[in-house]
């Protein structure tokens, strides 16, 4: 059994984590897992909840220090799986590649490889927020406007890139796409996530960000609040917060003097080291 820092698999011991993937099948061989895919065409509707298959010679499955924990490998199971560079060459037998297999760095568990980049926390006060994705087993793509006649006044909404998102609709627009009463919970797997609002560090200014757009943001993103109006965190990168017309400066400064729990790993710990 390898030491937990040692390089495995195959002949190539460098590795990196696709995001969070969800576990289908495993055999003595292979393991089929769901995960999001990369668009061919550069349009995002295509970027699609998809499943990919790798020989198990190609995932790293024992713990490497500083990387998250490998997903358990039985089906249903969620977690980060960290693959060779050949692992992520895979692809849906339609030709659908690994999303972010083109910003992939493969320096795990301790291979030569550049650091990873500025993401910091934003609390924004949304003034629209708006999901375009399809519904579980519906092809058809909708646009859903969170702040308005669309959705419940609360939600709490965690994106992992792997899972639908949970959301709670209003009576009326869950009639309006056949769902009963008690289905106004609607599963969507998003291909936009676009919030527009005001940071709270400067409410004269204003923004928007797609957070699914890795330009400007990466890492889980839970947004949560009990009625339409409150502000909500965003896990940024240096260009997201910029989009909200702050400096990733400023926000540095104010998380470390101001320490707080942050939704993507590692943020406050970049945002503190950045200026």
């Amino acid at each position: 059994m390898p030491e937990a820092n040692e390089g495995e698999p195959g002949t190539d011991p460098c590795g990196a984590a696709v995001k969070p993937v969800m576990i289908e099948q495993v055999t003595a061989d292979s393991v089929q897992f769901a995960a999001r895919c990369a668009s061919r065409t550069g349009d995002p509707h295509e970027c699609l909840r998809r499943s990919f298959s790798v020989p198990l010679s190609e995932v790293h499955t024992t713990p490497i220090k500083g990387a998250p924990a490998p997903v358990e490998m039985v089906p249903g199971a969620v977690g980060s799986l960290i693959l060779s560079r050949a692992g992520w060459q895979a692809t849906t037998p339609d030709g659908f590649a690994l999303h972010g297999n083109e910003h992939t760095v493969f320096k795990l568990p301790s291979c030569a490889g550049i650091p990873s980049r500025w993401l910091s926390t934003l609390r924004v006060v949304p003034t629209s927020i708006v999901i375009r994705g399809h519904l579980e087993g519906d092809t058809r793509f909708y646009n859903f406007e969170l702040l308005g006649p669309d959705a419940a006044a609360g939600q709490t909404i965690v994106w992992n890139s792997v899972e639908y998102l949970d959301v709670q609709l209003s009576a009326q627009r869950a009639r309006m796409l056949g769902l009963k009463a008690a289905q106004a919970t609607a599963k969507i797997w998003p291909v936009r996530l676009i919030v527009r609002g005001a940071p709270v560090i400067d409410p004269t200014v204003s923004g928007e960000v797609d957070l699914l757009d890795y330009e400007m943001a990466d890492g889980p993103q839970h947004i949560a609040y009990a009625k339409q109006g409150e502000a909500i965190t965003l896990c940024l990168s240096q260009d997201g917060v910029s989009a909200f017309h702050v400096t990733p400066q400023v926000v540095a400064e104010r998380q470390s003097s101001a320490p707080q729990a942050q939704p993507c790993a590692g943020c406050a710990q970049k945002a503190a080291s950045s200026h």
